[in-house]
């Protein structure tokens, strides 16, 4: 097996429609930014676009801003496999990502190439304040999946609610 290669919602375009819409549909109550930038394959190409400079260019928050950087590659467990760069500057992430950018890796018995990275602040919080949550297509349409457990530990999430006597998530 590979990581997924179909038609993919990104955490990166999924938290820009999450910042485009929360406010009016949580009747002013939730306001999220959404800032983010995503990183793909080519960015060390200086005749490609974007580059590490015109990124940083456009995202002036991320020169002030400590960061975190993860693959964006629908890949569970991410921390656990030791993708996550935490609490980073952005010249940190540049080079955490560029020693990862185009190489394999192998997550539990999948393995696949790392070409896409979200770079996103950091937002120190507990354990406890970690939310998962995830959109799932299927024939009936999408779902919108909510766990009040989120996090490095949060483990198979569907399972754990099914568990629990619930149907797969919150919806």
């Amino acid at each position: 097996a590979s990581f997924r290669k179909h038609t993919q919602v990104r955490e990166y375009y999924g938290k820009q429609l999450l910042a485009k819409y929360i406010k009016e549909y949580s009747g002013g109550e939730h306001d999220f930014e959404g800032r983010g930038m995503l990183v793909k394959s080519g960015i060390n190409d200086p005749t490609s676009s974007p580059t590490w400079e015109t990124l940083l260019q456009d995202n002036e928050w991320a020169k002030t801003t400590k960061l975190v950087a993860k693959p964006d590659q629908l890949i569970k467990r991410r921390g656990k496999a030791g993708l996550l760069a935490i609490n980073k500057t952005f010249d940190e992430c540049k080079a955490w990502i560029t020693e990862r950018m185009d190489k394999p890796w192998q997550v539990e018995t999948v393995e696949g190439l790392l070409n896409t990275f979200l770079i996103e602040p950091f937002v120190p919080h507990a354990q406890e304040d970690e939310y998962y949550i995830c959109i799932v297509s299927n024939r009936e349409g999408e779902e919108l999946l909510f766990w009040h457990e989120g996090g490095v530990d949060v483990g198979d999430v569907e399972p754990a609610h099914v568990e629990e006597g619930g149907g797969p998530c919150h919806r």
